[in-house]
């Protein structure tokens, strides 16, 4: 049951400083068009980060159990993929395969043990936070942004700092309803009658 966003959470053992300094084109990229967020991890990033707490149900567990598609990212069909990529290597490569689809609702996140980078649908751009984001908020701002479930044990907050406007998830509904009322009249024309159709004496 694809829901048109697509979210990419992506894990990495690279240093921290590769994701704020590299050269690459893809980290250019998220950099400028993205938000730097430094993290705080209690015990371990991925659960913390998957959770929404210290432990607890995993968002892509919650995701799949929801009915959405939970595989790699592609043009048709992916809701949410969670990549493992240790190496920089790696790295580039689930992001530049993210990067050249042409989706305008994708939003990556990838996750180092001391920084995150947001990037894409919903994202501030080109901002680097000060004040640490706990690891835990990472879940419930996916969520947020992508559409996907809460993991039944969540705790953290959002982070709603990197999120563009407080009123993002408004504006999606009034474009939602806007977009509803033009096709029932669309729908509404489409089934008058031929002679229905003109204001004719």
């Amino acid at each position: 049951m694809a829901n048109q966003k697509k979210t990419l959470l992506v894990f990495t053992s690279v240093d921290a400083d590769v994701l704020r300094n590299g050269s690459a084109a893809s980290l250019e990229k998220l950099r400028q068009k993205g938000a730097l967020v430094p993290l705080t991890v209690e015990r371990d990033l991925r659960t913390e980060a998957g959770a929404g707490a210290a432990s607890g149900q995993m968002i892509w567990d919650a995701a799949a159990e929801a009915g959405l598609v939970v595989e790699p990212i592609t043009e048709e069909g992916s809701d949410f993929f969670v990549a493992d990529a240790p190496t920089e290597a790696e790295l580039l490569k689930v992001l530049d395969e993210a990067l050249a689809l042409s989706s305008k609702k994708l939003l990556i996140v990838v996750a180092c043990p001391s920084l995150a980078v947001f990037y894409g649908l919903g994202i501030e751009r080109g901002i680097t936070l000060e004040k640490p984001v706990p690891a835990a908020s990472i879940a419930p701002t996916i969520a947020w942004l992508g559409d996907l479930p809460l993991p039944s044990g969540v705790e953290a907050p959002a982070a709603y700092r990197v999120i563009k406007g407080l009123n993002f998830k408004m504006r999606e509904v009034r474009k939602l309803f806007e977009t509803n009322a033009s096709m029932m009249e669309a729908l509404e024309r489409g089934s008058r009658k031929p002679w229905e159709k003109h204001d004719c004496a």
